[in-house]
Formats: C-alpha cells, sequence, structure tokens
C-alpha cells in the first residue's frame, strides 16, 4: 500500500491530508461520496471489471475520507504505465469541501491535488498519462511538478430543457440527416442483444484502422452493463443494424461511451438517429446532462458538435522517464 503525507509547501500545512489505498472498510464510503462528488468511473461496480485498477482515497487530518482518485497500470514491452483504464474518460478525482468560502474551497482543492501530483510522482511508472474529470479545472499543482498538461473538450448537452428546444438547438446538418433516415424509413430501436453492438463497434474500430481492447469491450458489454446503468440503441435498415450507440449513467449524466456504423450499409441518418433517440430517452429517464465523450479527431468533434452540446474543456496530465520523455515527444508529440 502507498501512502503520501509529506508536508508540500507552507502555504497548504494549514490543511492536513493525506492520501492512501482504499481498505475494503472505507469501499461503501468511496462508492457513495464517488457517485456524489465525482463520476460512476471511479466507483467499485465499473472499476471492478478491469485488472490493474488501484483506487486511493484523500483522507482529512481526523483520517475521515474526503476524496479519491483511480489509477490503472499496464506493462508493454517491459514499460510500467499508468493510464485511465479501457473505455474509462477519467480518473477523478472528487473532494468533497466543508466550506462556503470560496478561498477555502481553491485552498482545499489546491492541496489535494499538490498531494496527488507529488503520490503519482511517487509510482514506479515509466510513462503516465491521465485524464481527469471536467470539474477539476486547477492545473497549476501538475504544472508546478513538471506533469505535462493537455487541454481536451467534450460536449456536454443540458437535458432540462424541452425536446423541442433541444432538436432547434441542434445543426440543420444533424436535423437533416435525422428527417433523411426517417423518409428513407430507417427504423431506430432500444437494444436489448449487445451482441449487434459490439459487431457494430468492432466494424468502426476495424475501419478507422484503430486498435480496441476486445477482452475488456466483452467485460463493458456483458459483465457491466444492465438496465439499472446503461441503454443502447440500434438503427436499422431492412431489419439489418447498420449504427448504434451504448451509453451508461449515474445519478445525473449519461456518457456516450461506444458507437458503432457498418459502412457496408451507409446512410449518413443512421447514426445521428440513434443518438437521437438516445437523447430522448436520457431525457424521459430524469437525467440532467449528455456528455458526448468528446473526440480530438476534427471530424468526429463536428459530428458531436452538430447536436448542441456545451463546449466543455478537460485536462489530461502526461509524464514520461527521461529518455523515454524524449522519445515520447517524436510519436506523442501532442501529448509530451
Amino acid at each position: 500500500m502507498m501512502t503520501c503525507s509529506r508536508g508540500l509547501n507552507n502555504h497548504h500545512r494549514s490543511i492536513k491530508m493525506n492520501i492512501s489505498e482504499i481498505q475494503k472498510k472505507d469501499e461503501p464510503a468511496f462508492d457513495a461520496m464517488a457517485l456524489e462528488y465525482g463520476t460512476l468511473f471511479i466507483g467499485s461496480q465499473w472499476t471492478s471489471i478491469f485488472n490493474g485498477v488501484r483506487r486511493y482515497g484523500i483522507y482529512n487530518k481526523g483520517q475521515e475520507l474526503i476524496g479519491g482518485f483511480i489509477t490503472y497500470r499496464e506493462k508493454k514491452f517491459g514499460l510500467s504505465i499508468y493510464r485511465n483504464p479501457p473505455y474509462t474518460p477519467d480518473i477523478g478525482p472528487f473532494l468533497k469541501v466543508d466550506a462556503s468560502n470560496p478561498v477555502s474551497i481553491m485552498d482545499n482543492w489546491k492541496k489535494a491535488l499538490s498531494l496527488i501530483a507529488d503520490f503519482l510522482e511517487q509510482l514506479p511508472y515509466s510513462v503516465m498519462s491521465f485524464a481527469v474529470n471536467p470539474n477539476t479545472l486547477d492545473m497549476q499543482p501538475f504544472i508546478w511538478k513538471k506533469f505535462k498538461v493537455i487541454p481536451g473538450y467534450t460536449y456536454i448537452l443540458d437535458l432540462s430543457k424541452s425536446v423541442d428546444d433541444i432538436w432547434k438547438g441542434m445543426s440543420n446538418e444533424r436535423r437533416k440527416n435525422i428527417n433523411k433516415g426517417l423518409k428513407d424509413s430507417l427504423s431506430t430501436q432500444k437494444a436489448d442483444n449487445l451482441e449487434i453492438v459490439r459487431s457494430l463497434v468492432l466494424k468502426t474500430y476495424s475501419r478507422q484502422e484503430k486498435t480496441t481492447n476486445e477482452f475488456y469491450l466483452n467485460k463493458v458489454l456483458f459483465d457491466y452493463a444492465n438496465d439499472n446503468n446503461s441503454f443502447s440503441y440500434v438503427t436499422y435498415q431492412n431489419d439489418r443494424p447498420i449504427a448504434c450507440t451504448f451509453c451508461i449513467f449515474d445519478k445525473k449524466t449519461v456518457y456516450y461511451l461506444l458507437g458503432g456504423y457498418d459502412s457496408n450499409r451507409k446512410h449518413h441518418g443512421a447514426g445521428a438517429m440513434a443518438m437521437w433517440e438516445s437523447i430522448k430517452y436520457a431525457k424521459d429517464s430524469g437525467l440532467l446532462y449528455f456528455d458526448f465523450e468528446g473526440s480530438m479527431n476534427q471530424n468526429i468533434e463536428k459530428y458531436f458538435r452538430g447536436f448542441g452540446g456545451q463546449l466543455t474543456p478537460y485536462y489530461r496530465i502526461n509524464k514520461a522517464k527521461l529518455p523515454l520523455e524524449i522519445i515520447m515527444k517524436f510519436f506523442k508529440r501532442e501529448l509530451f
């Protein structure tokens, strides 16, 4: 078990915190707080499907759990690589702050993030690359510790709007895609058979020449997914599936996690129809936000943008040991 409680600097010594790996007795509290202050991606139901995940708690001076985050480690080519688990958009952190004064709130966050930065530096890493929760805006503690901080972007749709307003807020192109699909007698149905989703997702990865972890794809679809945490929509043409969405959700937010498309049966409306039905289903379920889990790919970003969500930044923190960092600058210039 790794711990980190050393002082950071004079400014933060008045706020006592430490980090320890979560023990069994604290797991229920960690899960409850993760859902209240963070996301489902650091709760035990999600993280238990992955090998190599460790969950860490942030404790106050009375050893009361007040926050947490996760790490994921894998070995490749003899290197120790720390990153987000597959299909997991953030590692946290979350933090419960019992303060109302804005300066006090920032002081607590600054201390917690500084402690996390110190903790991550102590890990036996070769390469490290973590995306954090979009609510984590203060990257200064990581910058001060010489992490490379890279912005990314997602789109988040406010589901408190009426269906009509959400429809009107979409781009003309996206509405035309959906209307064209309806005119051409495409149909979209909530999926019961996730094998269809799996097949369409794998076809998309193959077409884009991207590698995917089929082992964990299967774990997500067939071990994790159930009616209480996820849903999927499939668009059909002449009873043949041609596009799909797969979304998971917590108490407030729906996350568009996976999508698939059969390029042999092209129709510009198929994917948009599946997404539109997913948005309406999320709204009807009483959820507040739809997170498109945005992409830095220019074409995919434009597609997501067309659904009218709010552009929202998140950050990735990267670090590599020398001389690996120099090598990474050649192959992953955008990250290192």
